[in-house]
This record gives structure tokens, C-alpha cells and sequence, in this order.
């Protein structure tokens, strides 16, 4: 299923010089994408125990574009695109049940073939529902592949489809249903360097 970014109310407009060619500036948006649906499961005997580890799950996006109204205006101008951030909140794990997750995130633009990685992080006490938890700063990388995050600015530019891909697994797990369903939800701020016409 094609995906879109939701824009929402933060948008940014810094003129950065003028000339012939037209006025050059930076438009910014924070962005976030459809939250993705994660199940992770325990054996029904072991609902309500402590489960070291679960099988590792798979989970997409799926297709994402910037094909939408308020941002199509700008992209026949961009001259680059920027990721400033990108955050991940957790949603709708429910009370009772507990979990640590492991998680491997990569990046597939549409036409380059094998996914890129992008990230292995760790996310303790899932059950918390923690909200814009910061997993890249342009400023201070860290450990995010910048190759990746370079295919994803270069997608952004050239209008190609891109999908998050994540291996998911469950340690420390305690579950008081044999089913566990919650939302994992991607953020972004991206800056498009545009020029615009006088």
C-alpha cells in the first residue's frame, strides 16, 4: 500500500539570498509517517511469565512519498533535501504487559536494490509508550549509517519511493495475552533548500 507523509503545522520559511535566478531558501517540516502495526507473541503457556527472547518479527511501511499538496509545491525546486531528525514514538502497548525490544532498521529506495541498515538500537520498557525518542541528529550522528541517511535525502530529492524496514525482537518479555499488537511510529524533520522565481 502506497504511503504518504502527514504534514503537520510546523513549516518554516528562511530566505537565504536573492539574485537572478530567484530567491533561495530553506522550507522545513516535521513529518510523520503512518504509524506501523507490530504484534510480537509467547507461547500460551507462557502468558504472564518472564519470556527471554521472541522470535524475530518483520515489519515495513511500506512504499513512502512526498507526493502530497503541500509539499509538491516545492519539490520541482529543491535543491537538496536535509534530515535534520528522526524520532520514533511508541504507541498503544498495553498496561499490564512489559517488553524490551531489539530492533534493526534499514532503508530500501525504490529502483537500488538490497536495503541499506541504518540503525540497531535497543528500546527498554516498551510498555512506557515513549513519545519523539531522538534516534538521528545531523548534528551528533552517532552510530546511523550516513550512507543510508544519504540515499534517503537523495530519494527525497529525485521523487523515488521510499520504506523502512525493521527486524524486531521482544527480550525480557512479559505478556498478560498471548498476542501483544502496538503502533511504532517514524518522525522526521527535513529541510528542502529550494529556489524560488522572483
Amino acid at each position: 500500500m502506497r504511503k504518504s507523509f502527514f504534514l503537520f503545522a510546523c513549516l518554516s520559511l528562511v530566505l537565504m539570498g536573492c539574485g537572478d535566478a530567484g530567491v533561495e531558501s530553506d522550507v522545513s517540516k516535521n513529518i510523520d509517517i503512518d504509524p506501523i502495526s507490530v504484534q510480537i507473541s509467547v507461547p500460551a503457556i507462557a502468558v504472564g511469565q518472564l519470556v527471554g527472547q521472541t522470535p524475530p518479527i518483520n515489519v515495513s511501511t511500506g512504499q513512502i512519498s512526498l507526493s502530497t499538496d503541500e509539499f509538491d509545491e516545492y519539490l520541482e525546486d529543491a535543491e537538496r533535501f536535509t534530515i535534520n531528525l528522526i524520532t520514533y514514538t511508541i504507541d498503544n502497548f498495553p498496561a499490564g504487559s512489559s517488553a524490551d525490544l531489539a530492533v534493526d532498521m534499514s532503508i530500501s529506495v525504490q529502483g537500488q536494490g538490497n536495503a541499506q541498515p541504518l540503525l540497531s538500537i535497543r528500546i527498554d520498557n516498551v510498555q512506557n509508550n515513549p513519545v519523539d525518542v531522538l534516534i538521528y541528529d545531523k548534528n551528533a550522528p552517532g552510530s546511523v549509517s550516513q550512507a543510508a541517511i544519504t540515499s534517503l535525502e537523495d530519494a527525497l530529492k529525485n521523487g523515488s519511493s521510499f520504506e523502512v524496514e525493521m527486524t524486531i525482537v521482544g527480550e525480557d518479555v512479559t505478556l498478560q495475552t498471548q498476542d501483544v499488537d502496538f503502533d511504532f511510529i517514524f518522525g522526521f524533520d527535513v529541510t528542502a533548500r529550494v529556489q524560488l522565481d522572483n
